[in-house]
């Protein structure tokens, strides 16, 4: 099992890359920069990783991570900036309108698979300035918080999740579970 981790320069990337490691999988840290022939070729799933860009604005400096959201054909879990890449890919809303920082309340609507065993409430770890305020259509919201409703939303029918908090960080409760979930996803 291999796992890529498409790398913003997000602080907490390399945790997440580790996170995968301790969990008995390889993972690579990789600049968003590879084909996507490369990427499908090279890894059972992708992570799409947090980052201090925003979209749209700064288009130019996410590589090929629309095509990786839009195209990769195996799961993918996007954290942070990675869930604002999806929802953008697809169509969805961002908006600047509700910053969280530090531990937030995270209510789950739908365990769904990504969520699987994380309870109908957590808390997590968030740092953002951007929300998904509108899911794309196809996409099912799976929690949310107070000021934020989308927290985790999926497609309907591809293998493709979004987080918005860091379940990389010890701060959110039960955070590797999400990446157990997430493993047991690329083995399907």
């Amino acid at each position: 099992m291999f796992i890529g981790v498409v790398d913003f320069k997000g602080q907490y990337n390399h945790l997440i890359w580790r996170r995968i490691i301790e969990l008995g999988c390889e993972a690579e840290l990789f600049e968003p920069n590879l084909s996507l022939d490369d990427v499908e070729r090279r890894f059972d799933g992708l992570i799409l990783s947090g980052g201090s860009y925003n979209l749209p604005e700064d288009l130019d400096k996410i590589g090929y991570a629309l095509e990786y959201a839009l195209r990769y054909s195996k799961p993918i879990l996007g954290i942070c900036l990675g869930h604002h890449i999806i929802a953008y890919a697809y169509g969805g809303k961002l908006s600047r309108s509700n910053p969280e920082f530090g531990g937030v309340t995270v209510h789950v609507i739908d365990e769904d698979d990504i969520l699987r065993g994380m309870g109908m409430k957590f808390t997590a770890w968030e740092s953002h300035n951007v929300e998904v305020a509108e899911p794309p259509k196809n996409f099912k919201i799976l929690a949310y918080s107070d000021k934020v409703k989308v927290q985790a939303m999926k497609h309907v029918e591809k293998p493709i999740y979004s987080v918005q908090f860091h379940p990389e960080v010890r701060h959110t409760e039960k955070g590797e579970v999400i990446f157990k979930n997430f493993i047991e996803l690329c083995r399907r």
